[in-house]
């Protein structure tokens, strides 16, 4: 009997679960597990994953093991380390965004660099980006698609309702959208200030889970919009998301989001899919799922259906005039009598600032899928569903007179 697959080291911000996993090949009889903390076995941890539970900051430098036996065979795993990331918004270092000095400046708006975050499993050759639209200023039709090894920059003209995809494959013929490729993408706007043409000019992007994670995408924005403290903001998955093996990352979803949510893993390894995709639709096994809380949420208000009908599966309202009763709903706060008028707007326009995000979640039903990407996002901010901006907790990010910005894109 021998340990095929280690417990790898875990990254992780207080209050956040570590995860470790074992796979061992041979032997005969039952095998058994038992996980040890500094030497010691932890009660209760007898399966070949170990999910912790929340860390803190004394938890940092702690070591973990597995032990496996099978009745005539015992073997222990190498230590795997817990690391507590001293950057309490989950962002990474600053070595993990490279030397930002060196990116060449930009001829047109602003430069977009791409680091391949992969942690060595896959070369920058088999790491794509690919970005297609028309330069406002010149009303060129632009598309280009290169590897991080040919390309790790470009130079971005002004462009709107833009999207950049990134893809790991094995070459550039094999990259694809379909349900068994491995791709993701970053939204933005890059216009001129107060609707004239630039320059100066502004950028409004974002990462997004709306639809679907397929890779692991974190940016990083620099501005020239000050002197003395110009915008500089990151978005994306936190740093230990980056850090850890993919296999780990969906294996912490399936520990963090309920059973109902299990059809969301219908096409893993290479995607994670939005609720409404995944069983929560019209005619999915989770189709009734929100229905009472809906009911509970529309009796305590005395929202009238005749101006707000209650959405259908999932969570499709008949028009877009009640984002704040939407992202209410998804994060059940929407249940208290006198939280929203009989026309889905709130009564107390100040409620999102009233309201802290630690209530969000807290009960079901509740979009699950999309808590699980705030939790790991940096400063805990993530578009998990279309009105995940309400109350400012989107990935959303704008500056004016942009730099650059930065993709990584991760395993």
């Amino acid at each position: 009997m021998s340990i095929t697959y280690q417990p790898a080291d875990q990254t992780v911000t207080v209050g956040q679960h570590a995860l470790f996993e074992v796979c061992v090949a041979g032997g005969t009889g039952t095998i058994g597990y038992q996980w040890n903390l500094n030497g010691k076995a932890i009660s209760g941890a007898t399966n070949n994953v170990y999910y912790t539970g929340a860390m803190a900051s004394s938890d940092q430098g702690d070591s973990i093991t597995a032990t496996v036996t099978n009745g005539s065979q015992s073997v222990t795993s190498t230590a795997a380390m817990v690391n507590i990331n001293p950057n309490t918004d989950g962002s990474p270092p600053a070595s993990f965004w490279g030397n930002s000095a060196a990116i060449p400046a930009a001829t047109q708006v602003m430069t977009f660099q791409f680091i391949n975050a992969t942690n060595g499993v896959y070369p920058d050759s088999q790491v794509f980006w690919s970005f297609s639209g028309k330069d406002a200023t010149t009303g060129q039709q632009l598309s280009v698609t290169n590897s991080i090894a040919n390309a790790p920059t470009y130079d971005m003209p002004p462009v709107s309702s833009a999207r950049m995809y990134f893809y790991i494959a094995a070459n550039q013929a094999s990259i694809g959208q379909g349900n068994t490729n491995y791709f993701d993408f970053i939204e933005f706007d890059i216009g001129g200030q107060n609707n004239q043409p630039g320059p100066p000019y502004f950028i409004n992007g974002d990462t997004t889970r709306v639809d679907a994670f397929g890779l692991k995408t974190a940016i990083h924005l620099h501005c020239n919009d000050s002197t003395t403290n110009p915008t500089d903001l990151q978005r994306g998955e936190d740093y230990g998301t980056f850090l850890e093996d993919r296999a780990i990352t969906f294996l912490k979803y399936q520990a963090e989001t309920p059973a109902a949510f299990s059809g969301t893993l219908q096409y893993a390894p290479y995607r994670i899919t939005e609720p409404g995709g995944s069983g929560f639709g019209p005619t999915g096994a989770q189709a009734t799922y929100f229905n009472a809380y809906i009911d509970q949420v529309w009796a305590a208000n005395n929202i009238d259906e005749t101006l707000v009908p209650k959405p259908t599966p999932f969570l499709d309202f008949v028009s877009n005039q009640q984002p704040d009763l939407s992202a209410a709903v998804e994060r059940h706060v929407a249940q208290n009598p006198g939280t929203f008028n009989a026309n889905g707007t709130l009564v107390n326009g100040n409620f999102w600032s009233t309201i802290s995000s630690s209530t969000f979640y807290a009960a079901a039903p509740a979009n699950y899928y999309a808590q699980f990407w705030h939790t790991h996002g940096i400063d805990g901010k993530a578009y998990g569903f279309p009105y995940d901006d309400v109350g400012g907790y989107s990935s959303d990010i704008s500056c004016n007179s942009p730099q650059y910005l930065q993709v990584a894109v991760g395993w």
